[in-house]
């Protein structure tokens, strides 16, 4: 209808000059948008999809404004009612007269008209009313709605959510209107590239759910098209209404039954998709059961039966005979006579086979589902269904359409809803190749459905002569064949058809052709540019099935249109009341004063910016759709700004809700008005009840739900609030929803009887045993536990455990007590920093105990090594730390990394090992968050991060939207708060494959390093220790007495896995880090000495990589990341193996030995691997018990010597550095600093050697006022609190007298220990 190209028309504007497409190019694109949002608001579109719709309208507007140009309104509705194909004229017209009415100010149009009107005038050179421009403005938004809500359609049935310019073409090929309109090429376009039919159709449970959803809903359109479209135009007719409908009940039978049946159906399965959570499989079976038990099936028994007999078929073809019956007919549109004569009875036969496809459904859910109760529900359900199934099968068997819905039964049963298109595909190509001499564009490039296939007799030109014909119809083509009697030529095989002849179908029209005695059940093809064919049918059945199918192709798009312009209006003459705001708050209007949305490009549902507090309550409930998001964001962090039982007496009043006021029926008016006035307020109610009372009281319970689900300490802390709910559930009436009130009561009993659940593993999975060293005997564990918890000493060897447990045990109980505390936190317990406030034990009970574990454990190394008095002792405990630190690194227990900092006088392949695990914690942490992301859970992850963000969060925004109206409260806050509680909540779900060895959980539990938490105390302790061990301006350590044997300081060796998951760089790769951690001092082997219950490990040749090995003794217990992937037993770690003597060699010389200082000898402690000696090397001086001397150094390096590396050199400059946050893990035996740093790298924290600090509280303590400071983001510890005293101010070396004995004071933090450490017990030497 309209040319391809402007240009080929001097009559028409050319808007693609060059002059005109600079101006206009890009100007309906974001109006484009909004449009689509309007038509399908959960679908977004690609620029190249806008582009081309704005093409078409441009095209379009260059046809309305054809010389001579329009001058009045009338001119340009006169060229849409001659070119625009019916009933789309009237549609168009209507909305642009709808806009004139509404006036420039009102206008309800999206596209920019005001815009357009300037460009016109230039285009036209002629002056031209604003009046005509809002007119065909409006024409064209019209047609650009219609074309993306087709193409939305399309999109939405292949599961998409984005529209392409790819789309629209494929959904306007299928689309006999708009293809008329503007006249794509001959063939227009497919779904584009073919799917390939090998392709994996498997198909998981929810999948099958939302396919079946989705198949619901399409088959409820195809009963609204009947009672909407068909049967309501019939009832307007006056000669049928004057017989009472009696006819029209013969026709349709129970078909309102079978709607609202379809309707309650969908909204069951809806609803229990809804509730149903991400990681949960929908509980199907249920709603099918309901309506089963209910016997609500049995409309279909009833329709079947009264559809399926002749008097149905004969009872409308007498009525479509009727004069006055077929005139109202025939005005009602283009072809609709020809529909409701053929088309109909085949759409009354829909409902008879569609109730099969349940059958079907609930097959393939039976074979689909793993729950053991779904299965139940749903076996129920098949045999509750049974007689249905039997009684319609006799029906169709005794049916006049016995064949055809036999044939539609076998596509049911044969089909597979993923496979439906692969096996069209797949037709198309065998049938092409079936055709021989076939010509034009293959038949899948300009179709997506075949439609019927047949024998059928052609009339010749003379109207005598038929012949042969083998139909194959397609959706958009019609193909004419003879049947090949050759089936083999010289060439080889040929097809089983001749190619005859072929029709577009948008360009032919289907005429029906009166029977005469010598031709009878005919029908004519009339092509716009071919001649006419006239085709025979075998007899008047056949001719119905072909007639139905050409005509329904035909008028497909005509019936769509006028069914969602009958929709439309219903909406506009029924809207959506609702209740009085003055009596219900939540019905108050949106507004800025109420509400603000975040604006985001192609978002499915807005993101709520700031609201009051009723308002996110109403969008928490909300009518119109359901948003889990929010609903897991708002109850994780609604407690910053109301109660528990503020919002449970808030969903209680949403839930009760109030009918809304209904038009007043005067008793004057007569009793067809008061009729009438009647229904439209039953329709109001109806609506009000489906579309808002319904969904809002559903979302109300699936709200409290989730609230008892997944927050029930909130019930658990307020007994009345859990009995205010419980009596809110016993008054909920309502048979829907009362199904929804048992599965929360449900939950709440499972919640208030549930004990600690013990982890156990699958796949015959066991954890490896507990590692000994050195067996601890009654009187060990008595020695290293306090008096209140079974020990019998007032001051415990915390050294004794550290030298005699296993590294390898330590670590793995460390890991499992750590863990279980990370998962103890609840997200209620960082939303609003309560850990910094009042009530903070009682609010965040589990985030204070990690804290103080935490601590501990610090403290509990820190005092290892201070009341470590020998050197090498000294150097053996700190040796034994970095190997519970590889351990937790191995375990990705980040939370114990952090834990440890160390003193950096240790070997060198301890000291490589820990500088690289610490290069996690550089640069705000990058590495760490990098690490994290791409390791496979269990892990502890390093909460003092997480602490951090949310406190910058908290402190960094308001609570309420500044420059706003009062009360609006900043919920985009909460959001980013909630996500990173929901970060901390994705690892809390993965627990180890480990064996908790309870007397060492005993002691670690019970771990209490120093009697005191006060910080000032401790500081001092550690201060005098460092001191006493290593006095101030010491030239060498002072000797002191050995107190353990060799074989306690010899460490038995962590042998880490040859493949570590994502290791830090460098870190366990041998080839490059050379010596090993198992080898000892002495190069001996290390095997773990077996306690009665450990059997010893199989040794492995020390050459050699771990070996494939089975699930027992893996650390980690399966997951599924992603895709599903588990992960594999390579990533575990390898108990210690016992390495074989190296073999004898006299053709590959030994290593030479390192390079050793002079009149050094290697400690005891010392872990650094040793080589065996050559023959001719010499011989090793004699142990000696004194640490051997330094070595003098020269003035021109004014720092103090010390082998412990305990003091600062007086020149060492030192910033005050510190976290309110990061002290939680810290232990800074050395610590890092971050300016003037010298060449001294083995010296200690200088806050080591200062007195007693002042008594502060730091540790969880309210932050201070911060709403008008800055935030230093830049710097390592953001929201540090800056010292008053200077840089240098009391550090050793600094130019305040005596300064050099005096400490700086401790830096602030939230923990309950310091970031420095030494501690020491006096008795321990």
């Amino acid at each position: 209808m309209f040319p391809a190209s402007s240009n080929t028309d001097s009559q028409v504007c050319n808007f693609d000059s060059e002059e005109n497409a600079q101006k206009w190019k890009r100007l309906f694109l974001s109006s484009l948008q909004k449009v689509l949002k309007q038509v399908h608001p959960t679908l977004a579109a690609k620029e190249d999809a806008l582009e081309y719709v704005e093409s078409l309208i441009l095209r379009l507007l260059s046809t309305l404004c054809a010389k001579p140009a329009p001058h009045t309104v009338q001119d340009v509705e006169e060229r849409v009612q001659r070119t625009f194909p019916n009933p789309i004229d009237r549609w168009a017209i209507g909305d642009a007269q709808a806009a004139i009415e509404k006036g420039r100010k009102k206008s309800p149009l999206v596209l920019p008209a005001e815009k357009a009107h300037p460009l016109l005038r230039d285009v036209l050179h002629t002056k031209i009313d604003y009046q005509v421009t809002l007119y065909i403005v409006a024409v064209l938004e019209y047609i650009s709605a219609d074309i993306l809500k087709l193409a939305g359609n399309y999109v939405k049935n292949i599961r998409h959510i984005e529209v392409t310019q790819q789309d629209i073409r494929v959904a306007m090929c299928a689309d006999k209107v708009l293809m008329d309109m503007f006249q794509q090429d001959e063939y227009g376009e497919s779904s584009g590239q073919p799917e390939d039919p090998n392709v994996d159709i498997s198909i998981t449970f929810d999948e099958l759910v939302k396919d079946l959803i989705q198949e619901k809903k399409t088959y409820i359109r195809e009963l609204n098209m009947i009672i909407k479209v068909f049967r309501d135009k019939l009832q307007q007719i006056p000669s049928l209404q004057e017989s009472g409908n009696r006819e029209l009940e013969i026709i349709f039978s129970n078909i309102t039954e079978i709607y609202d049946f379809s309707v309650n159906l969908l909204g069951s399965l809806e609803d229990t998709m809804e509730v149903t959570e991400e990681n949960e499989s929908p509980a199907i079976g249920i709603c099918f059961e309901e309506q089963a038990e209910e016997a609500e099936f049995d409309v279909y028994a009833k329709y079947a039966s009264d559809v399926t007999r002749p008097e149905c078929a004969e009872t409308l073809a007498e009525v479509v005979s009727r004069p006055d019956v077929s005139d109202a007919l025939t005005s009602a549109g283009h072809g609709f006579k020809e529909a409701v004569k053929y088309y109909l009875p085949k759409l009354l036969l829909v409902p008879v086979y569609h109730v099969f496809t349940y059958f079907k459904d609930i097959e393939m859910l039976l074979s689909n589902t793993e729950s053991e109760e779904g299965r139940e529900s749903l076996e129920q359900v098949k045999g509750l269904l049974c007689p249905l199934q039997s009684q319609l099968e006799r029906n169709i068997h005794n049916s006049p359409y016995s064949a055809y819905l036999k044939r539609k039964l076998n596509e049911i049963n044969s089909r597979h809803r993923r496979q439906s298109r692969q096996q069209t595909l797949i037709k198309m190509k065998e049938l092409q190749r079936s055709i021989d001499g076939w010509e034009g564009k293959v038949i899948s490039q300009c179709c997506n459905e075949f439609v019927l296939e047949g024998d059928l007799l052609k009339l010749g030109a003379t109207g005598r002569k038929l012949t042969e014909r083998h139909v194959f119809l397609f959706d958009g083509l019609i193909v004419l064949c003879k049947s090949n009697n050759r089936r083999s030529s010289v060439t080889g095989q040929v097809g089983e058809y001749r190619f005859k002849e072929k029709f577009l179908m948008r360009m032919v029209e289907i005429l029906d052709r009166e029977d005469t005695e010598e031709v009878r059940h005919s029908f004519e093809i009339r092509p716009r540019d071919q001649p006419n064919v006239v085709l025979l049918a075998k007899n008047v059945e056949d001719k119905n099935t072909w007639m139905a199918a050409l005509v329904m192709l035909n008028t497909r798009s005509m019936l769509e249109r006028t069914l969602d312009s009958i929709l439309l209006d219903e909406e506009k003459q029924h809207p959506l009341r609702l209740p009085d705001p003055s009596v219900y708050q939540f019905a108050i209007e949106d507004s800025e004063s109420n509400i603000i949305i975040e604006e985001k490009e192609n978002s499915g549902t807005p993101l709520i910016k700031g609201a009051t507090l009723p308002k996110l309550v109403e969008r928490l409930t909300y009518h119109m759709y359901a948003d889990p998001m929010f609903v897991r964001t708002f109850l994780t962090t609604y407690r910053s700004f109301c109660t528990p039982m503020e919002l449970l007496e808030l969903l209680i009043q949403r839930f009760d809700i109030p009918e809304p006021e209904l038009p007043e029926v005067s008793e004057e008016e007569t009793q067809e008005v008061q009729n009438q006035q009647l229904s439209i307020n039953r329709e109001i109610m109806k609506r009000f009840r489906k579309e808002y009372s319904q969904p809002v009281q559903f979302r109300v319970l699936n709200v409290l739900r989730h609230w008892v689900d997944y927050h029930f300490y909130d019930f658990e802390r307020d007994q009345s609030l859990l009995e205010n709910l419980t009596n809110f559930l016993d008054k909920v009436k309502g048979k829907s929803m009362r199904k929804w009130v048992e599965s929360i009561t449900k939950i709440i009993q499972r919640r208030c009887n549930e004990e600690q659940r013990e982890i156990t593993f699958s796949l015959n999975r066991s954890p490896p045993s507990p590692k000994w060293h050195i067996k601890l005997e009654e009187k060990d564990w008595e020695a290293i536990l306090p008096i209140g918890a079974g020990g019998t000493s007032t001051n415990p060897d915390y050294v004794r455990p550290l030298l005699m447990l296993h590294p390898i045990e330590i670590a793995r109980q460390l890991t499992l007590l750590e863990f279980d505390l990370y998962r103890a936190v609840k997200p209620s317990e960082l939303v609003g920093t309560p850990w910094t406030k009042e009530g903070k034990e009682k609010r965040s009970p589990n985030l204070l105990k990690l804290i103080y574990h935490t601590n501990n454990v610090t403290r509990w190394f820190m005092r290892c090594i201070v009341e470590t008095e020998n050197f090498e002792e000294r150097v053996a405990v700190m040796c034994r730390i970095v190997e519970i630190m590889v351990m937790f690194h191995d375990l990705n227990n980040f939370s114990g990394i952090f834990e440890i900092e160390v003193w950096k006088r240790i070997p060198p392949a301890q000291l490589r090992i820990f500088e690289e695990a610490s290069e996690i914690s550089e640069n705000h942490c990058k590495k760490y968050q990098e690490k994290l992301r791409s390791i496979n859970p269990p892990c502890v992850p390093f909460f003092g991060m997480y602490l951090t963000n949310i406190l910058l969060i908290e402190e960094g925004n308001p609570d309420f939207l500044p420059r706003a109206a009062e009360g609006l409260i900043n919920f985009s806050k909460r959001r980013k708060v909630a996500e990173i509680t929901g970060e901390i909540q994705q690892y809390q779900n993965q627990p180890y494959c480990l064996e908790v060895e309870p007397r060492i959980r005993h002691f670690l539990e019970t771990l209490q390093p120093f009697d005191t938490d006060d910080e000032t105390r401790i500081a001092n302790y550690l201060y005098d220790r460092s001191k006493e061990i290593e006095p101030k301006n010491c030239k060498k350590p002072p000797i002191k007495e050995r107190r353990w044997h060799n074989s306690y300081l010899k460490s038995p060796g962590i042998k880490p896995r040859n493949k570590v998951p994502n290791p830090l760089p460098g870190i366990f790769l041998q080839s490059e880090r050379g010596p090993k951690l198992n080898e000892g001092a002495e190069g001996d082997d290390m095997t773990t000495p077996p306690t009665p219950n450990t059997p010893s490990s199989p040794s492995l040749p020390q050459h050699h990589q771990a070996p494939h090995i089975s699930a027992d003794n893996a650390v980690f217990a399966p997951v599924e990341l992603g895709t599903g992937n588990v992960m594999s037993n390579e990533y575990r770690y390898v108990p210690p193996q016992a390495p074989p003597p190296p073999p004898v060699s006299s053709q590959v010389p030994p290593p030479p030995l390192p390079p050793r200082a002079p009149k050094r000898e290697p400690s005891v402690g010392d872990t650094s691997p040793k080589v065996k000696q050559a023959p001719d090397a010499p011989e090793l001086p004699p142990r000696d018990v004194s640490p051997p001397p330094i070595p003098p150094r020269t003035a021109t390096l004014p720092r103090m010597h010390s082998s412990m590396g305990l003091q600062h050199g007086p020149d060492h400059h030192h910033h005050a550095h510190a976290s309110l946050i990061q002290p939680l893990h810290s232990i800074s035996l050395h610590h890092q600093l971050p300016h003037h740093h010298h060449t001294h790298h083995h010296r200690i924290h200088p806050s080591f050697l200062a007195p007693p600090p002042p008594p502060q509280q730091y540790q969880l303590d309210p932050p201070p006022h911060r709403r008008n400071n800055s935030v230093d983001l830049s710097s390592p510890t953001p929201l540090a609190r800056r010292h008053t005293n200077g840089p240098h101010a009391g550090l050793p070396g600094s130019s305040d007298g005596d300064a050099g004995d005096q400490p700086p004071t401790p830096p602030p933090r939230l923990s309950c220990r310091q970031t420095f450490s030494f501690t020491s017990d006096p008795h321990h030497s």
